[in-house]
């Protein structure tokens, strides 16, 4: 599997809409409120408005992820390229982009996002009861910083 990492541009908007709607769409512990359309909408604008990074695996974007300013606002990968190591370089990316730290949002329910975020380093700082999210399905909000020597 070749692996590349670069960002996104408009050119690659529909596509990433797909992997963004096939991710989304598994995670049925959350309700589904937009169509795959309203999903094209939103996805070309965070890639234009965002730092979007897409990863690509034999010519097929296979993963996203967008930083405003120091959140990590999504990071998503296709269902077909789960658990291949997509997650971590997306993420060690972000890393090198924001190396002084970032926080993100996550649904507490999302078991697999949050023992993978964990293992990479980011620490839970904060549980709501989901009522400040358009799902209003309770989340955790996440934090890395680096680890400083001494």
């Amino acid at each position: 599997m070749a692996l590349i990492l670069r960002r996104a541009t408009t050119a690659d908007a529909a596509e990433t809409a797909a992997v963004y709607t096939a991710a989304f769409g598994g995670m049925d512990f959350v309700p589904q409120l937009h169509t795959a359309e309203e999903h094209r909408t939103f996805v070309a604008d965070f890639i234009a408005r965002s730092e979007t990074w897409i990863a690509v695996v034999d010519a097929r974007i296979a993963g996203l992820a967008a930083i405003e300013g120091d959140w990590l606002m999504q990071l998503y990968i296709h269902p077909d390229f789960q658990a291949a190591g997509i997650g971590s370089a997306l993420l060690a990316r972000v890393k090198q982009e924001r190396p002084r730290g970032f926080q993100l949002w996550t649904f507490q329910a999302n078991a697999g996002a949050r023992r993978f975020y964990e293992r990479q380093g980011c620490k839970p700082v904060e549980f709501t009861d989901g009522s400040g999210n358009e799902e209003k399905t309770p989340d955790v909000r996440y934090e890395w910083k680096p680890v400083t020597a001494g």
